[in-house]
């Protein structure tokens, strides 16, 4: 499937914390497509909830439309 800029989607996986104290979250959180594909074929996603607003990296197969 492909997602585009700003579209909201749902993750079918965990996002574990990326460092001590960072933000988590479990399958199924809600998010918006930030970016990507790139060249790694995944997807940057503004996850709802995220004080930081980071951008977590997903592939398609791990993305639902929401």
């Amino acid at each position: 499937m492909t997602f585009t800029l700003g579209q909201r989607v749902r993750t079918t996986v965990d996002a574990p914390a990326a460092w001590p104290g960072a933000f988590s979250a479990a399958a199924g959180a809600l998010g918006t497509i930030a970016n990507g594909p790139d060249t790694f074929d995944t997807y940057g996603v503004l996850l709802d909830g995220d004080p930081d607003q980071m951008p977590a990296s997903y592939t398609a197969q791990e993305l639902r439309s929401a």
